[in-house]
């Protein structure tokens, strides 16, 4: 028996497989070109990010309201004589010369030092008045900030007015 020689070459359903291959990649990549350099729609478009500054919020200290005859079921503060620094009077810092005033933890030259307040910052006195190192202490607290509480030699404080009504 004679045997045909086999034929060598590729299969039909090889090269159409190849072909559609192909065209399946180059259809891919078409697609990725083509989906990359369009602009995005307005329903498509991109969120960006806002940033919104707020500033902090200032308070700028004031003298209190007018003062008016205690009520009946307010007990009355002691009467100082005018002029005079006492505990529930209000006393603004001046003569620093710009330095600021050291409040410190307790009366004394030698006491921790909380804060420095500057000229013209309102304070209410809360205790005192103690006699050390040379000066008269005051215990003062700062309405805006109870944080802001210390003791400060009377040689910087000025006593502010407040004005009272007469019936």
């Amino acid at each position: 028996m004679e045997t045909k020689p086999s034929r060598s070459g590729i299969h039909p359903l090889t090269i159409l497989a190849a072909v559609f291959l192909a065209a399946a990649i180059l259809g891919m990549v078409y697609l990725l070109i083509r989906l990359s350099s369009t602009e995005p729609s307005a329903e498509q478009s991109i969120p960006t990010a806002a940033l919104t500054m707020i500033p902090a919020p200032t308070h700028t200290p004031t003298l209190p309201p007018t003062l008016e005859p205690a009520a009946a079921t307010q007990t009355a503060a002691p009467l100082l004589p005018p002029g005079t620094i006492g505990v529930g009077t209000y006393v603004k810092v001046t003569g620093t010369g710009g330095a600021g005033l050291r409040m410190r933890a307790e009366p004394g030259t030698d006491a921790e030092i909380h804060f420095v307040s500057m000229d013209e910052e309102i304070f209410l006195v809360i205790g005192g008045p103690v006699e050390k190192d040379g000066y008269v202490w005051w215990q003062l607290k700062a309405s805006y900030d109870a944080n802001r509480t210390g003791w400060s030699a009377e040689s910087f404080l000025t006593l502010l007015e407040t004005a009272t009504q007469t019936p």
